[in-house]
């Protein structure tokens, strides 16, 4: 992170400006609005579930800019944001990168007898192109090809596209699906030309458009792990003072809050087939009828995770789904929690043939919730260095008495590396500082769970219950 502050939270804003459709009196030159003196605050959002960046801004209007703009859904939203010495910042400026559109103004109320505050909420673009376009096509080539031109012929897009290589060739039919749907349709099917996994992402940060596996954002294609963006722990403040060496790097790094948002869920988990599933596939053409058994632990093996050995490669122990029976027969790998149904027609298009079920549905889902199963969310000083996507460490504190020989003093399970499912960027005119709130996930820990060969869930409770029919009963009570 080669950055200078001379502050935590410190940031550079640009002009702000609403750019208007229409012109001063039609001599060509579109109308604009400078209103960088009415901020009050912002948020700027990347999010790996949602398609497109988003934010919102907040202004104290004493010049009745609503009427004399006049704002009315339509503008465009310029300005230039970023961390003082970062490379990577958001720009939304005309001339050199992309304006945000303004679809909505809420929340208007008046502050005082002269002014009054309201939100203009503003989205990429492209969002507006993906709500006014239908796609009636059949794309032939692989899902990846199928993605980028969705991107540049449907959405328009002049921004960058990071495309992650996939395997096979399809032909899908797109029955007027809005741009974004068609994408979520593409990338449930998709799987990845490096790893043993299925189902991808599809998002926006500032850097541009991603079509990534999560495995792809754990690891490169050798499966050697992605460096860490940043090593983000609860520190003491003012520890050091200004001048040190390694200052600006404490301080960007301290955690000023967290809290686990949710730690597991095993409920959840085995209804929706992490652990075990069933899939029952349906060939038309052929009149069969197949069934394919899921088990998390025998999967698990196959892929890369967050958390690896010391020399960067798999590791098959340490997944959330600890070994052990529940039954003479059963463990939770093995008792199917879901069960899916799907067509697995061939020869639907001649030549092609359909993503197969067999090989995407069960992994997607199940590495899909697995990796959102543990979410902790931390408060930072801003950098718009880090994005969504991005691989970061965070060490948890323990909670308990420190030990002599536990220097780290850290939570074994729950320190380590995590992907950054989102991120808020909250800035604020009035307080002149930058927070960046990061949601963190993972797949796996540093520490493996315990594993028991012995069955502790049977005979282990009162087994004297009877039946009994409620009418026998009523002569008594």
């Amino acid at each position: 992170m080669p950055v200078v502050n001379d502050r935590p939270g410190a940031f550079e804003l640009g002009g702000v400006n609403l750019i208007s459709y229409k012109s001063f009196d039609g001599d060509g030159v579109p109308k604009r609005l400078d209103i960088r003196n009415l901020l009050v605050e912002f948020n700027i959002y990347e999010d790996l579930s949602s398609p497109f960046l988003s934010g919102d801004m907040t202004l104290l209007d004493a010049t009745n800019a609503i009427q004399s703009l006049p704002i009315t859904g339509f503008e465009r939203l310029e300005f230039f944001f970023r961390t003082p010495g970062a490379e990577k910042g958001f720009d939304f400026s005309v001339k050199s990168g992309h304006p945000m559109f303004v679809y909505s103004l809420e929340n208007r109320q008046g502050a005082n007898p002269r002014s009054q505050m309201y939100t203009l909420k503003f989205i990429s673009m492209e969002a507006m192109r993906d709500n006014i376009t239908r796609i009636k096509q059949a794309f032939v080539g692989g899902i990846d090809k199928m993605i980028s031109e969705i991107c540049y012929d449907y959405l328009k897009t002049k921004k960058d596209v990071l495309i992650e290589d996939t395997i096979d060739v399809h032909k899908l039919v797109m029955p007027r699906l809005k741009p974004s749907k068609a994408i979520t349709f593409l990338r449930k099917n998709a799987r990845s030309l490096h790893y043993a996994n299925s189902g991808f992402l599809f998002y926006e940060t500032a850097l541009g458009f991603n079509f990534k596996s999560y495995e792809g954002l754990f690891c490169k294609k050798d499966g050697s792990p992605r460096p860490v963006k940043a090593n983000y722990s609860p520190k003491v403040k003012n520890v050091m003072k200004s001048g040190d060496k390694g200052k600006e790097i404490y301080d960007l790094q301290s955690v000023e809050d967290f809290k686990i948002i949710q730690q597991h869920n095993s409920l959840m988990n085995a209804a929706n087939g992490v652990y075990a599933s069933k899939l029952i596939l349906h060939d038309l053409f052929n009149k069969t009828f197949e069934e394919q058994d899921f088990d998390y632990n025998i999967e698990y093996m196959n892929q890369n995770h967050l958390e690896q050995d010391a020399d960067g490669g798999k590791r098959t122990d340490n997944g959330i789904l600890p070994v052990f029976p529940i039954s003479e027969t059963e463990r939770f790998g093995n008792t199917p929690g879901a069960t899916h149904y799907q067509s697995d027609t061939k020869k639907i298009h001649n030549s092609y043939e359909q993503p197969e079920p067999r090989l995407v549905l069960q992994k997607r889902i199940s590495q899909h919730l697995a990796v959102n199963s543990l979410i902790l969310e931390i408060t930072i000083p801003g950098s718009t260095e880090i994005n969504a996507g991005d691989i970061v460490k965070f060490s948890m504190p323990k909670f308990a008495e420190q030990m002599t020989d536990d220097q780290r003093d850290q939570d074994v399970y729950l320190t380590g590396r995590y992907l950054i499912s989102a991120a808020r960027h909250q800035v604020s005119s009035v307080n002149k500082r930058h927070t960046l709130v990061l949601e963190l996930v993972k797949d796996s820990f540093n520490k493996a769970y315990p594993e028991d060969n012995i069955d502790l869930f049977t005979n282990n409770e009162n087994d004297n219950g009877r039946l009994y029919k409620a009418s026998d009963l009523d002569e008594f009570i």
